[in-house]
């Protein structure tokens, strides 16, 4: 499986070394990148859709293949339903997005094969992304039948 991660927004040391963890141990399941594209302005000056909209170009241009989109609005799973959900696609390019603090616009949404929610709380794009980098190790656990909740 390739992966592709989007992400808007700066990634810290805390979450940078979550990601080198996690893609140290998913890569002998997935062939993982991380895009990190930087945000589409400044929020106490600028008006948010208008960064959005900038945001959404940005993103749209490195989107392939199945796109999942991460949105508390989206469709949420158990760690086993989820791990069936990742060997469905698992034969797929994926490109998984994880907006910044204002979300992602429509026209992302709308490109999305699917909306997926790691939570009903709205979640930072640092924790998203440990979060969806734990859930997708724990997910390939569960499909190669080893243990998972440890």
């Amino acid at each position: 499986m390739k992966l592709r991660i989007i992400t808007v927004g700066k990634i810290s040391k805390w979450s940078k070394a979550a990601l080198e963890h996690y893609t140290k141990l998913l890569k002998r399941f997935v062939r993982l990148e991380h895009i990190i594209l930087s945000s589409g302005g400044d929020l106490n000056r600028e008006n948010h859709e208008v960064i959005k909209e900038r945001e959404a170009k940005k993103i749209l241009e490195k989107t392939r293949g199945y796109v999942v989109c991460l949105d508390k609005e989206g469709k949420a799973f158990d760690s086993k339903e989820f791990a069936k959900f990742v060997e469905s696609i698992r034969s797929r390019d994926v490109t998984v997005v994880i907006g910044g603090p204002l979300g992602l616009h429509d026209k992302v949404k709308r490109k999305c094969d699917i909306l997926l929610s790691l939570s009903n709380m709205t979640l930072s794009h640092e924790v998203a992304l440990v979060v969806f980098l734990e859930q997708l190790f724990r997910g390939f656990k569960i499909i190669h039948g080893q243990r998972y909740d440890y």
